[in-house]
Formats: structure tokens, sequence, C-alpha cells
């Protein structure tokens, strides 16, 4: 073993290449992971592609530092490389979607909606959130959830017909209920989300607004969506999914800086505290409901956040809503139940089940995925199986869009996919057989496809 020190371009640069030689198991295993994304065709509306610069940071020897804290505040020494990558992630952040705060230690967006909860709440206190099978998640109060175990969850719909937020509904139920918490945001809605009438009707309860944008992050930094950072009291992402490394992010607009009586009494005098919104979050980051940040983590959201401000990336953003708006389109021709009847952002949604009887959201996901088509199975609103069988299906258009695919080829993926749906043979509501030489014609047209657009 040589002892001669490396220079920071050499010792990084034959980290793969260590991998191989060290167990060369999980080096294969991560080899078709690659061989996978370039031979499917990527369709999962929670996934992206990071670039090969983030992934550099995060394959970094920054992330051997612990450093439980904030910037200046360490519980540890040797934290001045650390506390510069944070800082400067943090104001890349800001500027990227216009915020006044912005913390990026959040493990994932979950734990950042965690974070806020901890920060606002009680156990008992009521959350209004989209419900599950709406189009909401499960952090947002599923009883599954921490969120559902320990706070007092209603959940508002959409409307029945039409499968839109219904906003007088919403504001009905929240003046009725009360909540302390108003979440809005989801995992499962393809129209535009009004933020402003979300806060209206906070203020008018009495709530305060959590905005999940972790679907739309990307179209919300591009303004191919409109933002919630002065609207909502809190913003909260996933990093991961507008196209970053995994982690989760708090945004804060206009109320960053707003004292509010926090409940709690000190321990000397007896009284009750009084902080700033900011400061509520950063205490219950630290020491609430995280230890130490992942130090690499945030080095790559600190050059993905640079990424975003590229026009390049903007662009992206509004040919990632044309794709999806194509694809839609097109799977509409050709007969499909297209929620919404289309969609605004990245994502379709489709209830499978009125395209062919016995056709279900389980079966529409292995079929297509045998034939080299990834998507998700997904619950909708109103909908009568279960969330393991499920009616719907959901598409999204991130990945496909990012390696280059354009309006031809969503024709072309609608066509792939509506070929498989239509020959599928359904056995039960989970069980299915395809012909073995059409899942191999269809597998090599999805190869061809991809060929022609490698992941970058």
């Amino acid at each position: 073993m040589s002892l001669e020190k490396l220079t920071p371009k050499e010792y990084h640069k034959g980290i793969f290449g260590a991998l191989a030689e060290s167990d060369a198991e999980v080096y294969e295993l991560i080899t078709k992971e690659y061989e996978r994304l370039n031979n499917n065709l990527q369709l999962i509306a929670a996934e992206n592609l990071c670039s090969r610069a983030v992934l550099a940071a995060l394959g970094s020897v920054i992330q051997n530092k612990t450093a439980e804290g904030y910037p200046g505040a360490r519980l540890h020494g040797g934290c001045e490389v650390v506390d510069d990558v944070e800082r400067l992630a943090a104001t890349r952040a800001k500027e990227a979607f216009g915020a006044k705060y912005a913390n990026v230690q959040p493990h994932s967006g979950t734990t950042a909606n965690q974070i806020v909860l901890a920060a606002l709440l009680e156990p008992g206190d009521k959350i209004l959130s989209m419900g599950l099978e709406a189009g909401g998640h499960f952090s947002h109060g599923s009883k599954d959830s921490v969120t559902g175990r320990f706070f007092d969850v209603e959940n508002y719909n959409v409307d029945k017909e039409a499968f839109l937020l219904d906003y007088d509904a919403i504001r009905d139920k929240a003046i009725k209920v009360k909540p302390k918490l108003i979440i809005c945001g989801a995992s499962a809605y393809s129209r535009t989300i009004d933020f402003k009438k979300f806060r209206e009707i906070a203020d008018e309860a009495g709530a305060y607004l959590l905005a999940d944008i972790s679907h739309i992050a990307g179209l919300v930094i591009a303004s191919a969506h409109p933002s919630p950072i002065n609207y909502a009291h809190f913003t909260t992402t996933s990093t991961y999914k507008p196209g970053g490394p995994r982690g989760g992010l708090i945004l804060m607009g206009k109320d960053c800086d707003m004292q509010v009586n926090d409940g709690r009494a000190t321990r000397d005098e007896g009284r009750e505290t009084k902080d700033k919104l900011c400061e509520l979050i950063d205490k219950a980051t630290f020491p609430g409901v995280q230890g130490t940040p992942y130090s690499n983590n945030i080095a790559a959201k600190a050059v993905f956040f640079k990424e975003t401000l590229s026009e390049e990336y903007k662009a992206r953003q509004f040919k990632i809503i044309k794709n999806a708006r194509k694809l839609a389109d097109s799977l509409l021709d050709l007969g499909y139940d297209v929620l919404a009847g289309g969609t605004d952002n990245h994502m379709i949604l489709i209830n499978v089940s009125n395209f062919r009887e016995g056709l279900t959201g389980v079966i529409a996901q292995k079929c297509l995925e045998a034939c080299g088509i990834v998507i998700n199975k997904n619950l909708l609103a109103y909908d009568k199986r279960s969330e393991t069988i499920t009616s719907g299906i959901r598409l999204g258009t991130p990945i496909v869009t990012k390696n280059g695919m354009g309006a031809e080829e969503m024709v072309s993926i609608a066509v792939l996919t509506d070929a498989v749906l239509r020959k599928v043979k359904i056995m039960s509501d989970s069980e299915y057989e395809i012909d073995k030489s059409f899942k191999n014609q269809s597998r090599e047209k999805v190869r061809q496809l991809c060929s022609r657009f490698p992941m970058m």
C-alpha cells in the first residue's frame, strides 16, 4: 500500500475503481442499476436524475465530518469547511426559490415536514390536510405515519366529478375544524395549486400554512408553477424530485421573522418564550428531530441549487410540462380516463379500471415494467380498491425530458403503453399473463427508443 499523499483530485478520481476492487458484488449491482436506467423508460413521477457533479459531491470526503448544530455554533471542532458549505447551500437555495430563510439540513422531504410539525404543534393539535387517497402524502397525516399517530388530522378531498381542489369546501372545513396547521401540496395532483387561496383560508381559520412542493419544486424555481414562498408560512420540499441529491429543504418568505409565542415556559423565569418562526424551525431541526446533518448531501444540494439558476434548467421545467401535456393528450386520444382531463405539471393520473374491465393499477404497473416501461400504481380519489391494488397509475416526465425526449417520443410512449395494456391477460386483481414474444418485442422497442436518448 502506497503511503504517498494524493492530491484531492487524485483521491476522488479513483473512488469508483476502489469500489470495484474492494467489493465487486456491490460494484456489479450499481452497474446493473445504471443499465436499468438506460434501457427502460423511467416514468415515475417522484423520480429524477441528478448530475454527475452532484454525484461527485455525494461521494466526497466531506461526508466524513460530524457537525451537529449550525454554522458558527457546532458541537464539534474542525467544522470551518462544512460551515462554509452549508452557508453556500442555504444562500443558493434562497436565491433559487426567492426565499428569505432556508434550512438545508433535513434528511428528506418527510423529515422537513416532521420538523415543521415539531416546531409548531403539541400532541393532539389539529391538522387539516389533503387525504392520501385524494393525492396527499403519508407525512401529511396518514394514520400509519408519525403525523397521523400524534396529531388530530382531518382531511379535505378533491371534487368528485372534476377531481379538482374545491377551495370553497376546503374553507368551510377549515372554519369548522379550526386546525392549528393547514397543509397544502400533493404527491398525486395534476393541476395548478392556488397557494394564495390557501393562505386566505388559513388566515380566516387562524391557522399556519405549510406548502409541501416536493413534486413541483423545479417548476416553482422556473416560475412554471406559482410559488408559495410568500403565501405559506413554511414551504418544504425534497431535493431529489427536482433533480438534486436525496434530502429535504425548509424555506420561508416574508413570515420568517414573525415573532410568535411558542407556548413553552423558560426554566429560569417560568414565562412563555417568544421566538421568530425561523428560530422555531432551527430548534426543531437540531436538536429536536435530527442529529448531525449529512454534510456530503448538503454539498450536493449546493451544487444542485447552482444548477437550478441556469437558463438550461429553467427551460427544461417548461419542457417537462409540455411533454406531460402531450403524453396526457395522446393517452386521452387512445381512450384512457386521464383524471382532471389533463395536467398542468409533470404528472398524469389515469384510472385504468375505466379502460378495461378487471384492469387494476398493480397489474398495469407490473405488466408495463415487464415490457420496459416503469410507472407506479396509485390510489385515486374515491378509489374503491385498496392501496395495494388501486384503480390508478401515475406517470411523470422529468427523467425522459432530461434525457432529451420531446413531443414525438411522448406519442411513441403512449402507443407503447397502450399496446401493453390492451395485450395483457387479466387473471385476478393482482395477477396477469402476457405473451412472452410480445413482451420481448416491446422491450426491444423500448430499448431502441432509449438508446437514442442515453442518460447524461
